[in-house]
């Protein structure tokens, strides 16, 4: 059986046998340590610098360690997966994107289950003209294109 991590040093996606204390990038020769993955470890990218960060899912947050921004694991920023057109190198991809640029052969690959997403945002709750507090609450839809 195999496992995945995050390399270290580039960010790629690594394979490594389960039981091996930790895989050798061949991009980069940079040694990362392998954690105990499995049903209990999830993905997010970080929403400052965009870095894939893999945490334990129990976590409520994670801080990232290059931008130090505090991201909530419960935003549904869970990462998607595909395999390079061209080179087959694993990419990852944070949902509504429709393409992810791969960083070995440099191809634009399409995400093809790329579809709209519903955002809902939860405001600080205000005060109405009695005194009570009232939710603020905007549900949309995006297309997540730029």
């Amino acid at each position: 059986m195999h496992s995945q991590l995050v390399c270290g040093g580039c960010k790629r996606l690594l394979q490594y046998r389960r039981g091996a204390t930790g895989v050798c990038c061949p991009t980069c020769n940079t040694f990362t340590a392998a954690n105990p993955s499995g049903p209990e470890m999830s993905e997010l990218v970080c929403g400052g610098c965009f870095t894939m960060l893999v945490h334990s899912r129990s976590a409520t947050n994670i801080r990232c360690p290059h931008c130090s921004r505090l991201n909530s694991t419960r935003s549904g920023n869970q990462m998607g997966h595909l395999s390079c057109g061209q080179c087959r190198t694993t990419l990852a991809y944070p949902p509504g994107a429709t393409t992810v640029g791969c960083p070995t052969c440099r191809n634009i690959n399409p995400v093809r289950d790329a579809r709209p997403q519903t955002v809902l945002v939860e405001n600080p709750k205000t005060l109405d003209e009695k005194g009570k507090l009232v939710s603020n609450v905007a549900v949309g839809v995006t297309s997540w294109k730029r």
